[in-house]
């Protein structure tokens, strides 16, 4: 989740807090330029070694796969910024009516 990428500078929604732990962390200028932190090569490490077979993330930095994780091996549920095939689309903050009564 967003704690892994935070580490690399990306900003989360928990984080906002006034007296948040983690707003000591350096923000970068463009989330493209993150590099994957530690958790990330772990969990890429772990597919290699056949470990863990499925990845699903609310993250769309690209993060697992800069650090080897196979594409076709996540699943990232709110779209991705290296994989055209799921868009990453922004919310319009509205629901529609069909939806609910």
């Amino acid at each position: 989740g967003a704690g892994l990428s935070r580490a690399s500078g990306i900003g989360d929604y928990a984080s906002k807090a006034k007296n948040s732990i983690v707003n000591n962390v350096k923000k970068l200028k463009s989330a493209f330029d993150a590099k994957p932190t530690y958790a990330h090569h772990v969990l890429a490490k772990l597919e290699e070694k056949g470990l863990l077979h499925e990845y699903v993330q609310q993250n769309h930095d690209g993060l697992p796969q800069k650090a080897g994780f196979p594409q076709e091996k996540i699943n990232e549920i709110h779209g991705a910024w290296y994989d055209p095939s799921n868009p990453v689309v922004q919310f319009s903050e509205s629901l529609r009516k069909d939806l609910f009564k």
